[in-house]
């Protein structure tokens, strides 16, 4: 199973700043006056050890995963990181036969559906999508963000295929030889997370979520979906005290993301859907601390923590 990920921000859109890329230029250019670089074999070297936010970006574009598995094309969430991934799909997918494409939602909020009248695909007559949510109505709230009094292009002028697809709660989808079972989270209007599982490996999509109960009957319920996943993509968009003042925000941190990955088992967590308040140096520090918590409170734990960027590509 790869998972790779086209848009790893929160609620809107962020692209960086002059003065964010300044910033970045600023501290590179210190480092190479500090080690004395001159040579720029040396530079190029240095540079390509860099992490994403010393030397990239880890993104602005809002939420969107693609997970390959079985020789099946799966994606969550329609952010603005699907135009991306749809291009990607046309350059070196795309054939005269069609694609079938499967498109899970977590809820049809605007930084989760903004990048489907973008998709590449979704023009050409021959491809078929499926859309699934646990919400209802997901065509008609597509059409509605398509009516000509807020974007150009209706839905049905993409001409590929499309199947809107409303999940029970709490049921599996088969398709092929994975297996994606869905849950629902807390979130203003609700949201849903996704379980996939195929050849022994498995992942949870478990974005715009907040804990605000965390009872001992509560937490085992999401304790049971985690359990032993070989990577959950938590949302981590706030610090445990943001969390605190933004009751009912719908968001999470990442220490509660790691308190319930070490009880379920977790192999790794990626810290996902950032705050597009904070630029990528801030993010960072928040990464950071979450490895400082987790050293402190489970030093013996087994868990991974990293920073989910666009472009990262993990094989699971």
């Amino acid at each position: 199973m790869k998972v790779k990920f086209w848009g790893v921000r929160g609620s809107i859109p962020t692209p960086p700043t002059s003065d964010q890329i300044k910033k970045k230029i600023r501290k590179f250019a210190q480092r190479i006056v500090e080690e004395k670089i001159s040579d720029q074999h040396k530079i190029d070297t240095l540079i390509d050890t860099l992490s994403p936010v010393e030397a990239g970006l880890i993104g602005g574009n809002t939420s969107c995963v693609e997970v390959r598995a079985d020789n099946k094309l799966i994606i969550f969430d329609m952010g603005s990181g699907l135009k991306n991934l749809g291009n990607y799909i046309v350059k070196h997918d795309q054939n005269t036969n069609g694609l079938e494409i499967h498109i899970f939602l977590s809820h049809t909020h605007w930084d989760h559906i903004l990048g489907f009248p973008f998709f590449a695909p979704a023009f050409f007559p021959n491809n078929k999508i499926f859309i699934y949510g646990g919400h209802p109505n997901i065509k008609e709230r597509l059409e509605t963000q398509q009516d000509f009094r807020f974007f150009p292009v209706a839905l049905h002028h993409m001409k590929a295929k499309k199947e809107f697809i409303q999940l029970k709660h709490r049921t599996s989808v088969e398709i092929g030889n994975v297996t994606v079972k869905n849950y629902p989270l807390y979130h203003p209007g609700g949201s849903f997370g996704y379980r996939v599982e195929c050849g022994g490996k498995s992942l949870v999509y478990a974005t715009d979520s907040e804990y605000k109960d965390l009872s001992k009957g509560n937490i085992n319920k999401y304790v049971e979906f985690f359990k032993n996943a070989d990577l959950l993509v938590f949302d981590a968009q706030y610090t445990f005290e943001e969390a605190i003042h933004k009751e009912d925000w719908g968001h999470s941190s990442a220490l509660v993301g790691i308190d319930f990955s070490i009880q379920a088992n977790v192999k790794r967590m990626a810290i996902f859907h950032h705050e597009p308040e904070r630029d990528d140096f801030e993010v960072d520090e928040i990464l950071h601390k979450s490895i400082n918590y987790k050293k402190i409170n489970h030093p013996d734990a087994d868990l991974k923590i990293f920073l989910a960027t666009e472009g990262l590509e993990i094989q699971l």
